[in-house]
């Protein structure tokens, strides 16, 4: 397995590849591993972890609503470009003015390519949205009736549970109602593979009906990211494309800290105004988290996600974002 897993890596990093060190040292995915993205996604190593009493990447609100992790005691980031700094309590990163210029003409790009290819992804990352599993939710089961208000976490946990239990799952909130029906077997298929529908009706609306298909695994897990989504605020239509790498086998809990990292990373502006301009630190949160999938993810699932364009494109195109940083500007 572990061998296969390698193996993936370097096909990834292939495909992945990035030009130039990385914007921060990367985060290792568990001890005695190498930092991830070394050789695997888009950051690539190149200095080691610095101790100096910083816990954690980014303060309290942050972590709450975005950070999968701390880093562990006395670890922070250090940038190794020449172009970027990195607070080492905060983990905020600044660029130089010509960087921050490049990297906004390269932004620019990628999202007028990504609009006419890939307009879901491009929708995700220019709407600016999160989903915070630690905050309360108005968000109830329809059939226990409670008026009691959880985490988005524990919505999302409670879908899961529920969808591998093969039970059905009925949310409601002010928005309208989430039902999903416990899976069935599809005839002709595989024995493992199941069917079901997540069907979203607004309140006063059309429903809007998204299949879900794989094992029961997989559905589980793409019940619990949509469930989140859902207790979060969010209709499934904007959550669509990361629905679909839930259903691939990405866990819930991962995607969304990439979900909430690439979200209006690329602000759509008005025709006519300023460019669109990036936040250095929200880039750095979306490689990690990028990578993280990569280290983290069943090796089976790798295999899979290599053929999801959305997901690819979207690697690309961090990868296409993190270079620019380091390309040297005149206007420095």
């Amino acid at each position: 397995m572990e061998q296969l897993a390698s193996r993936l890596r370097r096909q990834l990093w292939l495909l992945l590849a990035l030009v130039g060190a990385s914007l921060a040292i990367a985060v290792p995915g568990h001890t005695g591993s190498v930092p991830t993205g070394q050789g695997s996604g888009v950051t690539v190593g190149g200095s080691s972890i610095l101790t100096i009493g910083a816990p954690c990447l980014g303060n309290e609100e942050q972590l709450d609503s975005n950070a999968p992790s701390c880093l562990g005691s006395g670890e922070y980031l250090e940038s190794t470009s020449p172009n970027a700094t990195v607070d080492p309590f905060t983990g905020e990163v600044t660029l130089t003015a010509g960087a921050q210029q490049t990297l906004n003409a390269s932004a620019n790009q990628v999202l007028q390519g990504l609009q006419s290819t890939n307009p879901a992804l491009a929708a995700a990352l220019t709407n600016p949205g999160g989903i915070n599993l630690n905050s309360l939710s108005p968000v109830g089961a329809i059939s226990e009736g409670e008026d009691v208000e959880q985490t988005a976490n524990e919505i999302a946990a409670a879908a899961v549970a529920a969808i591998a239990s093969s039970e059905s799952v009925s949310l409601i909130s002010s928005q309208g109602t989430l039902s999903i029906a416990a899976p069935t077997g599809v005839p002709g298929a595989q024995p493992t593979t199941l069917a079901t529908s997540a069907v979203f009706t607004p309140v006063g609306g059309t429903p809007m009906v998204m299949p879900l298909r794989g094992t029961l695994d997989q559905i589980a897990n793409a019940a619990g990211f949509l469930a989140a989504s859902f207790a979060a605020g969010l209709a499934p239509s904007q959550v669509a494309t990361f629905t679909e790498m839930a259903l691939v086998g990405i866990d819930y809990a991962e995607l969304v800290f990439l979900f909430n990292a690439v979200s209006g990373l690329l602000p759509a502006q008005p025709q006519g105004t300023v460019a669109t301009v990036v936040n250095a630190t929200q880039l750095e949160s979306a490689i990690q988290a990028y990578n993280r999938i990569l280290d983290n993810t069943d090796p089976a699932a790798l295999v899979t996600l290599t053929q999801f364009e959305d997901f690819v494109v979207l690697g690309r195109s961090l990868q296409q974002l993190r270079a620019a940083v380091d390309v040297q500007a005149a206007a420095d």
